[in-house]
């Protein structure tokens, strides 16, 4: 069967949603089965206008990790991801992905698979994996990785297992004269000889070597690495290393006491008594760190703990520990804390005979992931370009103005605008210029708007607008205002740019299309009677 029919057998035969992506045009994705436009909540068409970081929550930064599956041969290899549906809604998946020749073109065909029920019945150990300081890896008897822990991909210099699933463990063992392939140990070092191997040639585990591994740009790092065999109805099938990073702890003048010092973050006990009083009975000295209090501060006295959090954030921990306690579940809170600082707190509770409740958990800085998250959703809502929104948030705005109209009668205003002889500008000045030119216009356009109003590069050289809360009337005096005040605009290049704009007010019962194509058209007669004007729709 050739590779359309292929395609077509899994096409018509796969219950799962399925993505055929084009890494050649950055991730495009080429065609879907019917199952996924039912999964992600778009239509087929729709589905095959968009890019790989249109779904994925990493956006643009899935592109190398796509790139090194498509470079893998002989098999699709599950990977994890968070795709985002069309309503917005973020579901966890596993992705059997690999390449396919078609139609004389290397594509990428993916497989998904929901997994979100799986991830949350999985987030507690998930999360003491992703928080301690031991890195988790498992490869088979040749060597290749075939599981890697968040933190073991940190160490190593990544950002996604994808990077490292199907790699030689000996990329890590070996200083970069490494050279072996699945079947083979680094030449200058003894190969095969080195102890994780023995330990699946032989099946007796090692324990507490110390030692070094290498990172991905070749730097190296001392741990204390075990090794224990994986089997079997069939034997030893590979070798599951775990290792603890001793570089923080061979840099200290002194060793860590305890095992709660040596993690990432913070242990502390709390009580919980039946008259609703909640107080502190241990922290770690890892807490004066994190709470940005001094070393030798008494964490467990109210004076000392008030000040690192609001009111309203410890009356919200107190009644999160509350709730988790009646139900006998383990707490979990994302905490602002003074400073800027953001911490997740973990507990389990212990209920004592006279109805206190006791917890033991772990308080981890997670100011760092909160920042990805705040930049992952910057990308993910903004035009890189200009700062203003991409045309995807812009759509959601103007869908809640339209339910707001629905519901409550409240009108909005909705203006497409479009740079006046835009090309020539960038033949005459250079594409740099254009884009600065852009840069200009979205500025000038966002420095007179209201922050309930929203604008948008729709496309190319054309920005759209919503006024909210506005009738027509005064729509079209803000408009030719700022018509007037891009034209006012003289750019670096010495030239200047004008902008045509259509304008209308959505009416009761108007689909936002009907309302797109009033203003589109009204845009189009603006540029047909002379440019730098505003007509309305």
């Amino acid at each position: 069967m050739d590779g359309a029919g292929v395609l077509d057998a899994l096409f018509s035969t796969n219950a799962a949603p399925i993505l055929l992506i084009d890494p050649g045009r950055d991730g495009a994705i080429v065609d879907a089965n019917p199952r996924a436009a039912v999964f992600y909540g778009h239509s087929l068409d729709r589905l095959r206008s968009l890019h790989v970081w249109d779904i994925n929550q990493l956006g643009r930064a899935i592109l190398p990790a796509m790139r090194e599956i498509a470079s893998w041969e002989g098999g699709h290899y599950p990977q994890r991801f968070h795709h985002r549906l069309a309503d917005g809604s973020v579901r966890d998946v596993q992705v059997y992905a690999g390449p396919i020749h078609l139609g004389g073109r290397k594509l990428l065909l993916c497989i998904i698979h929901d997994i979100t029920a799986v991830i949350e019945a999985e987030q507690f150990n998930r999360l003491l994996l992703e928080n301690v300081q031991v890195g988790v890896c498992g490869i088979d008897r040749s060597g290749a990785v075939t599981f890697v822990n968040p933190t073991a991909i940190r160490s190593f210099g990544f950002r996604h297992e994808s990077e490292l699933i199907r790699s030689h463990i000996g990329r890590f063992l070996f200083r970069d004269s490494f050279r072996g392939g699945p079947d083979e140990g680094g030449p200058d070092q003894g190969g095969r000889s080195h102890p994780v191997f023995r330990v699946a040639e032989a099946g007796e585990p090692v324990r507490d070597i110390e030692t070094v591994l290498y990172r991905g740009d070749g730097t190296s790092f001392p741990v204390r690495l075990t090794a224990s065999p994986i089997r079997n109805n069939d034997g030893i099938v590979g070798v599951v290393i775990s290792f603890f990073d001793l570089t923080e702890e061979r840099e200290r003048e002194a060793q860590a006491s305890d095992l709660a010092n040596a993690l990432p973050g913070a242990v502390f006990q709390a009580e919980l008594h039946p008259g609703g009083g909640l107080r502190a009975t241990y922290f770690s000295t890892a807490a004066a760190s994190l709470f940005g209090v001094r070393p030798d501060a008494d964490l467990t006295a109210a004076r000392t703990l008030a000040p690192v959090m609001t009111l309203k954030g410890w009356a919200r921990v107190r009644r999160g520990l509350r709730q988790a306690g009646r139900a006998g579940r383990v707490w979990e809170g994302e905490m602002e804390i003074a400073g800027g600082r953001w911490v997740l707190g973990r507990a389990q509770p212990r209920r004592r005979n006279d109805g206190t409740l006791l917890f033991n958990g772990v308080l981890l800085d997670i100011t760092d992931r909160k920042g990805l998250e705040a930049e992952l959703q910057q990308a993910a809502m903004h035009d890189p370009l200009t700062g203003v929104w991409n045309r995807r948030r812009f759509q959601q705005a103007v869908g809640e103005a339209a339910a707001r109209l629905e519901r409550y009668g409240r009108p909005y205003i909705l203006a497409l605008m479009d740079i006046d002889h835009f090309k020539r500008f960038n033949d005459t000045h250079g594409h740099q210029a254009g884009d600065d030119a852009l840069r200009v216009v979205a500025a000038t356009l966002s420095d007179r708007l209201r922050r309930s109003d929203a604008l948008a590069r729709w496309g190319g050289e054309e920005f759209a607008l919503l006024l909210t809360e506005t009738d027509l009337p005064i729509a079209l005096g803000v408009l030719d205002a700022l018509r007037q005040r891009v034209s006012a605009q003289r750019m670096a290049c010495g030239g200047a740019v004008t902008i045509s704009i259509g304008v209308g007010q959505a009416t009761a019962g108007e689909d936002i299309d009907s309302l797109l194509q009033r203003v589109d058209a009204a845009l189009y007669k603006a540029k047909a009677t002379g440019r730098n004007r505003v007509e309305q729709a």
